[in-house]
């Protein structure tokens, strides 16, 4: 839908406002008296709520904005108020917090991946991915498991194309033995992970070695997510972490430098290009049956 803003958009929309607010020393209270308006206004504004595009105006000018942004910000809350926000389908199956997730993933640059026992899903053939989420029954009802498999292979697109999105993934050396699907599907699997890797120079995965040890990152998957773009305006970098029961999506800066300086340390720990291609052939050589 042409003029649609996308939840990113949406998103990047209220962090500019409050970033502002913020930086020029105004309170919400502050800023809703200035603004002639209430502060639950102002809060709705600042939390992805409705946005009245020449009251965006008057709070960034009041908030010293210069006005590029200014222009950049009311032109966005005009495409919000004429078409709404855009409306994936997947809306419909996947819960709130998971949505947000991909709804970020659509618009990163770059993930950073850190995953401990099963392939990522962005690296996943579609006999390894229907055995995995057929195998997740009491979080996947059965009659999204289709819906689920058709999204998953539809996030690998943005592994192609002229502008493909850069994909860094550390993987327990666990992944590559666990008989996800069993051991045809998990050697179709350890072939197109070898392929995928050798024929794609925006892709780069690293075998965490069970010879590591212990490191900061055991028992949690996660993935930062990082935008183009710069300055005032742009999307900063998000940390998303996940479980069997939850998904939680983190932005606050200190958060976030510290999950980049954990993955930093442990992709020191893995083993190089090189051998993390040849732990995947041996791996796959010793499968039987």
């Amino acid at each position: 839908m042409s003029g649609t803003v996308s939840p990113v958009q949406s998103r990047r929309l209220a962090r500019t406002l409050r970033r502002w607010r913020e930086r020029a020393g105004y309170s919400v209270e502050r800023a809703a008296d200035e603004l002639l308006c209430g502060s639950g206004t102002v809060s709705r504004m600042e939390t992805g709520g409705s946005a009245e595009p020449l009251r965006v105006k008057a709070a960034l000018e009041l908030y010293g904005a210069p006005a590029k942004i200014v222009d950049e910000m009311v032109e966005a809350a005009k495409r919000r108020r004429r078409r709404g926000v855009l409306r994936r389908p997947y809306y419909d199956f996947v819960s709130a917090a998971f949505a947000e997730y991909l709804d970020l993933e659509n618009e990163a640059s770059e993930l950073a991946c850190f995953q401990l026992d099963i392939v990522h899903g962005l690296l996943q053939t579609e006999d390894y991915a229907r055995a995995l989420i057929g195998s997740a029954g009491e979080v996947i009802a059965a009659d999204d498991t289709d819906k689920f498999l058709r999204l998953r292979m539809e996030r690998q697109l943005r592994l192609a194309g002229e502008d493909p999105l850069a994909l860094r993934v550390i993987l327990g050396e666990a992944a590559l033995h666990t008989e996800v699907g069993g051991p045809a599907v998990l050697r179709n699997q350890l072939d197109h992970l070898v392929e995928l890797v050798e024929s794609s120079a925006n892709v780069d995965v690293r075998v965490l070695p069970y010879t590591a040890g212990g490191h900061p990152a055991v028992g949690c998957n996660y993935t930062v997510l990082a935008f183009a773009g710069a300055g005032d305006t742009a999307e900063p970098e998000v940390i998303y972490t996940e479980n069997i029961v939850s998904f939680v999506l983190q932005d606050d800066s200190d958060e976030v430098a510290r999950f980049q300086r954990i993955y930093d340390q442990v992709w020191g720990m893995t083993v190089d290009a090189e051998a993390s291609v040849d732990r995947m052939r041996r791996a796959r050589a010793q499968l039987t049956g």
